[in-house]
């Protein structure tokens, strides 16, 4: 069956790019024991060949709504919605002569996210007179068909603030339905996002969001898929992803732009070049730059998912890992905690290694992103604070860093005194003298 089960799974990844990890196996081979019972076939042998017989029949499509990740909920990663809901309609309303906007939600799933982007754009001042809409794609008709409903129940709703859950749904016994006139302006469409052609035919997009889709790809696809994104894409519109994903590695054009508490992706100013940064690190003012040096060679210890149900011990990938940092190879430790993080996207260690592989290639603006999306995991860690801040102070933004000084400050009064084993072998300080170094940065720069 262990066999068999892999072969499913390599099906699935040729027809969806969906990526079904190994530690998902269990719930993979139970689907397909179920199938086989009800469908009275001699066995998966059997199953996968009824499956390769054509790719788009009802039993993928039922397959497909089983394995696929479809939980959510209504404005869920409000930074994102914020930032967009004020920065970047407001620019748009200033820029857009034709008052037009298309927005496209990739991976809608039940719709949560599609009905949160129509919420956004119908309460700007300005954008709700216009001709917007949204299409909301997804492979799983079943998700899609619940989509076109409207209706959510209170796990769903539960991040809705009160008043626009007031005005915007309407109650249905233990449901909410969204009020006709919003759920009009979104189109529910079955899209594949291995399917190059029907995405450029699509576009062009405004607004493209592609969030917590691509951790679920292998990083070939991964690639193809931006690369189509990218071509869909208006020239002056934005991306977002997921808060653990990022286009580093990807031979993406397209540039990450910083909206304060969030980030999206944007096209590079005409005739410009990718930044390049050196290899000097400004302090700030007057204070050595709280640089993590060189640790002694130790055997970083296992990174494990918070997860309880699949706890995985990563020794091989966490030794390479270590091995890489001690021969100053960072370009390999880099490629290893990217691994990491495709693998275990819930860990915020994960995207905490990538940052400080980045830091020490002083490529300080994929590590300020990686460090970003390790806090929204964790925002309590000390540790993830502080090598923001010294990312942030690489890239000469020395109000943010001051800023996430005191946040590590903060955090570092409500944790307990031990550090994360991890950390000490980067070689960070223990937390009492981390304290001492955001206080000192803290009293150099506001005095």
């Amino acid at each position: 069956m262990n066999a068999g089960v892999a072969e499913l799974a390599r099906m699935i990844e040729e027809a969806s790019g969906f990526v079904v990890p190994q530690r998902s196996y269990g719930q993979l081979a139970a689907v397909a024991r179920e199938q086989v019972a009800s469908l009275k076939l001699n066995g998966i042998e059997q199953y996968m060949d009824l499956l390769s017989v054509k790719a788009d029949s009802p039993e993928w499509r039922h397959l497909l709504a089983r394995i696929t990740v479809k939980e959510s909920y209504l404005f869920r990663g409000p930074a994102q919605f914020a930032a967009l809901g004020s920065t970047i309609l407001d620019e748009f309303s200033a820029i857009r002569p034709d008052r037009r906007l298309r927005v496209w939600c990739a991976g809608c799933a039940r719709g949560e996210e599609a009905v949160t982007l129509a919420i956004v754009l119908d309460s700007h001042q300005i954008v709700k007179a216009w001709d917007w809409s949204v299409l909301a794609t997804d492979v799983d008709d079943q998700a899609l068909e619940e989509a076109r409903l409207g209706l959510y129940g209170e796990r769903a709703v539960s991040a809705v603030p009160a008043e626009i859950l007031a005005s915007r749904f309407v109650r249905r016994g233990d449901l909410f339905e969204v009020e006709p006139r919003l759920l009009g302006r979104i189109a529910y469409r079955k899209l594949n996002l291995v399917d190059r052609d029907a995405i450029i035919e699509a576009g062009p997009f405004d607004v493209i969001f592609l969030r917590n889709v691509l951790i679920y790809f292998r990083p070939d696809l991964q690639r193809r898929v931006v690369q189509t994104v990218e071509q869909s894409l208006a020239q002056d519109g934005v991306l977002f992803l997921g808060p653990s994903e990022s286009l580093l590695s990807l031979e993406a054009t397209l540039r990450p732009r910083d909206l304060g508490a969030s980030f999206c992706y944007q096209w590079p100013p005409s005739g410009s070049e990718r930044r390049a940064d050196t290899g000097a690190i400004r302090p700030i003012q007057g204070v050595e730059h709280a640089s993590c040096q060189d640790p002694p060679h130790r055997a970083l210890p296992p990174v494990v998912t918070r997860d309880r149900k699949h706890r995985h011990t990563l020794d091989e990938p966490i030794r390479r890992l270590s091995d890489a940092l001690e021969a100053v190879d960072f370009e390999a430790a880099r490629g290893i905690a990217l691994t990491l993080r495709h693998e275990f996207p819930e860990n915020p260690l994960t995207h905490a290694l990538v940052g400080f592989a980045a830091y020490r290639m002083t490529d300080f603006e994929a590590a300020v992103l990686a460090y970003r999306g390790a806090l929204y995991l964790d925002a309590a860690s000390p540790e993830i604070r502080f090598l923001m801040a010294v990312a942030l102070e690489g890239q000469g933004r020395f109000d943010r860093a001051l800023r996430e000084y005191r946040s590590a400050l903060i955090a570092l009064g409500s944790a307990p005194p031990a550090t994360s084993p991890i950390f000490k072998t980067l070689g960070l300080p223990a937390r009492d003298q981390l304290a001492n170094i955001c206080r000192k940065k803290i009293s150099i720069n506001t005095n």
